[in-house]
C-alpha cells in the first residue's frame, strides 16, 4: 500500500468525528442516486409489461417521460452533493494543515499531500457507497410502494374513464445497473468534491502549515466599516464583520450550503403553491359525465405552402354523432344531453382588421406570420343548435360567431370581445391555401347559459382560439356528449352500449392502432386522474428536498464548528488584550447573525427567480400564475437563524475554559 493511502486510511481512523460526518453526507448523496435509480428502474420494468415487447416505439416515448425528469434530479443531487461534501473536506484539510506542514518538511511533495486527500475521499467512498446503496434501495422500495398507492388508484379511475382500461402494475424492480450507475456516479462527486480541496492542500508552503494560519488566516484587506453593524452590534459586531470580510474562505461553505438549503424551501414552497393552484383550476371543471369520441390524427407539411395538414384519420360524421345524440337521449325514458363536436386543425381565419376589435389587436401572436388566425368549427346536437339560433335570433341552418374569446393570458384568464358586431363573413383557408368565404349570419357575445347547469358547456370555458364557428353540420374529429344522470355507474355501462355499436374495439391493440378513442367518464374523475400524477410528484419531489435540506445543514454543521474551533488562538490573543469573554461570545453571535442575512439575502432571490423562470412556462399551459411562499420563507429563516445560533452557542461552552497561555504558545511552535 502506498503511504499517502497509508496516511489517509490513518486520518480516517483517529478522526472519528470528522468522518463520521463525511460518510453520513456520502451515504446520504449514493442514497438518493440509489433511490432515484430504483425508481427509474421500477418504472421502465412496468411500462415494458404495460406496452408489451411488439410497441417498441412507444416504450422508448415513455421511457423518455422518466428519463428526463431523473436526469433532472440526479443533476440536482449532484449538485448539492458536491457542494455539501467538498465542504466537509475543505474543513477537514484545514483541520490537518500541522499535519500537511510536518509532511512537507520531511519531504513531502505537494503530489503527495494532494494524493493524501484523495486517498482519505477513496477510504471514504469504500465504507460509503455500499452503505449509500443499502439506504437508498430501502428508500426507492418506500418511494416504489407509495407511488403504487397511486398507480392503483389511477387504475381504480380509469376504469370508470375508458372503455378500455389502462391498467398500470408498478412494483419494486432492480438491476445490476441500478448499483452499478449509483455507484459510478457516487464516486464522481465524491472525486470532485475532494479535488479542490487536496489541490488548495498542496499549495500551502510547510511553514503556513506548521503554524496553521493558511486555511483560516485573517488576509491584510482593507475592509470599509458598516455603520449599520456597529448600530446593531456595537464594536463586537465590527470585529466580527471585519473578519468575515477578511477571512471569506472560513465561512464560505457555511453560507453556500445554507444557501442552498434556503433556495430548496423557496423552490418546494413554489412548487406546492403552484401544483395547488393547477389542481384548484381544474376543479372547477365540474361534475358532468362526459362522453368523448376523438379520431387520431397525422400531420404532414404542405411544400407548396410550408403549412402544416391534420390528417383526421377517422373523423365522426355529423349524421352519426346525431344518431349516438338521440340514443343517449333515450336513457331510462329521457335524459337531457348536450352534444359538441369541434374541430381545430383543418382551417383558419384570414385577418381582416376592418372587423377586428382593438382588444383582438391588442393580443400578442394571435396572427400568425401569414396573417392567419387559428379557427374552431363547431357543430352540435340539433336541439342544442336550435337553442343557439334561437338565442343569436337566427334561423336553423345558420353559421354562428361565438363573439367571446376567453384565453389563458400568462397565467391569467383575460376575456375580450373579438369582433365587431357588423361582422358579416369570414374567409377560411387551408393548409394548401384554398380559401372559401363563410357568410356569419348571428353572433353570439357572451355565454348567455351559464345558468343552465348543463347548457353553461356549450361554450367552451377556456378558448385556445380566437375564432370559434358554429355550422350545421359537417365531420369533426372531437365529439362531447354532456348529461346528468342520476346514476353514473348505470349510465356509464348505457353508454358504453351505445358506443360500441358505432366504435366497437376491434383488436386488444389500445385505441390509437384503431384510428380512434373513446372516454366515458365524470369530468371530475378525469381531473382526479391527472391530479394523482401532481401529488405524486410532489409527494416524490418534497421528500428528495427534505433530504438535500438535511444534507445541508449536516455541511453546515461541520464547517461552522470546524471554523470556530480553527480560531482559538485568535480568541486567546483578543483575550489576552483585554477582550472579555462576553464580548467574544457577542463578536461570534453577531458573525453568525450576518451569515444568516448573507445565506437568507442569497438564498431567497434565487428561491425567487428559479421558481418564478418556471412559472413562465407552467402559466402558458395553466392559469397560474407565481406567488411568493411566504411561509416557506418564514420557516426557512426560522430554521436557519436557530440553526446558526445554537451551532454557536454549543463552540462557545468550548473556549469559556480557554488557557490562553497555552493557546498562544501553539502559534509560535
Amino acid at each position: 500500500m502506498k503511504l499517502t493511502a497509508e496516511l489517509a486510511l490513518s486520518q480516517v481512523k483517529r478522526n472519528k468525528k470528522r468522518t463520521t460526518g463525511t460518510i453520513f453526507a456520502t451515504v446520504l448523496a449514493t442514497a438518493l442516486l440509489t433511490a432515484v435509480m430504483c425508481l427509474v428502474t421500477s418504472g421502465m420494468e412496468m411500462l415494458k409489461i404495460f406496452t408489451g415487447s411488439s410497441h417498441s416505439d412507444y416504450r422508448a416515448a415513455y421511457n423518455s417521460i422518466l428519463i428526463i425528469p431523473a436526469a433532472l434530479l440526479g443533476l440536482l443531487i449532484a449538485f448539492m452533493s458536491v457542494t455539501v461534501i467538498s465542504n466537509i473536506y475543505e474543513s477537514s484539510a484545514n483541520k490537518r494543515l500541522s499535519e500537511f506542514g510536518v509532511l512537507k518538511c520531511v519531504g513531502a511533495t505537494k503530489k503527495q499531500i494532494k494524493e493524501t486527500v484523495i486517498y482519505e475521499s477513496i477510504w471514504i467512498s469504500i465504507i460509503a457507497i455500499p452503505i449509500g446503496m443499502i439506504v437508498g434501495t430501502f428508500l426507492g422500495y418506500i418511494s416504489v410502494l407509495i407511488a403504487g398507492r397511486y398507480v392503483y388508484r389511477f387504475n381504480e379511475l380509469s376504469k370508470n374513464i375508458v372503455m378500455r382500461p389502462v391498467i398500470f402494475s408498478l412494483s419494486f424492480h432492480i438491476s445490476i445497473w441500478t448499483y452499478i450507475f449509483a455507484a459510478v456516479f457516487a464516486s464522481v462527486i465524491v472525486l470532485i468534491s475532494a479535488r479542490k480541496p487536496a489541490k488548495n492542500s498542496g499549495k500551502i508552503t510547510a511553514i503556513e502549515c506548521i503554524k496553521g494560519v493558511s486555511g483560516n488566516a485573517i488576509r491584510n484587506v482593507a475592509v470599509k466599516e458598516k455603520k449599520s453593524v456597529e448600530m446593531l452590534f456595537g464594536y463586537e459586531g465590527i470585529l466580527g464583520y471585519t473578519n468575515l470580510k477578511r477571512n471569506k474562505t472560513g465561512y464560505k461553505s457555511s453560507v453556500r450550503a445554507l444557501t442552498l438549503s434556503i433556495i430548496l424551501i423557496l423552490l418546494t414552497g413554489s412548487f406546492v403553491k403552484q401544483s395547488d393552484g393547477i389542481v384548484s383550476w381544474m376543479n372547477s371543471i365540474g361534475t358532468d359525465m362526459v362522453v368523448t369520441y376523438a379520431s387520431i390524427a397525422d400531420y404532414k407539411k404542405v411544400e407548396s405552402t410550408d403549412k402544416e395538414e391534420t390528417i383526421i384519420k377517422k373523423p365522426i360524421p355529423y349524421e352519426t354523432a346525431e344518431i349516438i345524440s338521440k340514443r343517449l337521449k333515450a336513457y331510462k325514458g329521457g335524459l337531457n344531453v348536450l352534444g359538441r363536436g369541434y374541430d381545430s386543425g383543418t382551417y383558419k381565419t384570414v385577418s381582416d382588421e376592418s372587423v377586428m376589435t382593438d382588444e383582438l389587436r391588442a393580443v400578442k401572436h394571435v396572427v400568425d406570420e401569414n396573417g392567419e388566425m387559428n379557427t374552431t368549427v363547431m357543430v352540435y346536437d340539433s336541439q342544442t343548435y336550435n337553442k343557439l339560433c334561437a338565442e343569436a335570433g337566427v334561423p336553423v341552418g345558420s353559421n354562428i360567431l361565438i363573439n367571446c374569446y376567453r384565453y389563458n393570458d400568462n397565467g391569467r384568464i383575460n376575456h375580450i370581445k373579438p369582433f365587431k358586431d357588423s361582422i358579416k363573413k369570414v374567409t377560411l383557408t387551408d393548409a394548401y391555401g384554398e380559401t372559401k368565404e363563410l357568410e356569419i349570419h348571428g353572433v353570439i357575445n357572451e355565454n348567455v347559459f351559464v345558468s343552465d347547469d348543463l347548457m353553461k358547456n356549450a361554450i367552451p370555458s377556456i378558448m385556445q382560439e380566437p375564432v370559434y364557428i358554429i355550422v350545421p353540420d359537417g365531420e369533426f374529429r372531437f365529439f362531447d356528449w354532456y348529461s346528468k344522470p342520476h346514476d353514473y355507474e348505470d349510465y356509464t355501462q348505457y353508454a358504453r352500449k351505445v358506443l360500441n355499436d358505432y366504435y366497437p374495439i376491434l383488436t386488444e391493440d389500445p385505441y390509437v392502432d384503431q384510428g380512434y378513442t373513446v372516454r366515458i367518464s365524470r369530468a371530475d374523475q378525469i381531473v382526479k386522474v391527472m391530479n394523482i400524477a401532481i401529488v405524486l410528484a410532489e409527494v416524490l419531489l418534497i421528500g428528495l428536498i427534505i433530504l438535500l435540506i438535511v444534507m445541508g445543514f449536516v455541511s453546515a454543521i461541520s464547517t461552522l464548528s470546524t471554523n470556530i474551533r480553527l480560531r482559538k488562538r485568535e480568541f486567546a490573543v483578543l483575550k489576552s488584550v483585554g477582550m472579555t469573554t462576553k464580548s467574544l461570545e457577542k463578536m461570534l453571535y453577531s458573525e453568525s447573525i450576518i451569515c444568516i442575512i448573507k445565506s437568507v439575502f442569497g438564498g431567497t432571490i434565487v428561491g425567487i427567480i428559479l421558481p418564478w423562470l418556471i412559472n413562465l412556462s407552467i402559466r402558458k399551459v395553466f392559469p397560474v400564475r407565481y406567488e411568493l411562499p411566504i411561509a416557506s420563507l418564514v420557516i426557512g429563516l426560522v430554521i436557519v437563524s436557530v440553526l446558526l445560533i445554537f451551532i454557536t452557542k454549543v463552540e462557545i461552552k468550548g473556549f469559556r475554559k480557554q488557557n490562553i497561555i497555552e493557546d498562544i504558545r501553539m502559534d509560535v511552535m
